[in-house]
């Protein structure tokens, strides 16, 4: 696992960062056989961002992104990783 820094549409370095976790074994065939139920070609949406940018349009560019959720970490976990304490599990509404 490794923390992987954030980056704007700009390409400049936000102040977060991302964990990244590598699989192995019978995770990686359990993600490929099981865990990927669909795969979306997203192309045309980049080629549209891309363009947006290039005309100075960064809100425009950054209405087409995904929205993105903190996943919830127990806070053990988040203490372990050294993650920020922003959202942890204890603290999800359910």
């Amino acid at each position: 696992m490794q923390w992987d820094p954030e980056r704007s549409l700009q390409l400049k370095a936000l102040p977060y960062r991302s964990l990244q976790v590598g699989l192995s074994g019978d995770a990686v065939d359990r993600y490929v056989d099981d865990w990927t139920v669909a795969i979306t070609d997203i192309t045309a949406t980049v080629q549209r961002i891309r363009q947006l940018l290039r005309c100075g349009d960064d809100s425009a560019a950054a209405a087409h992104l995904p929205v993105e959720r903190a996943y919830p970490l127990p806070a053990q976990i988040a203490t372990g990783l050294d993650a920020s304490p922003d959202i942890t599990a204890d603290e999800v509404p359910e």
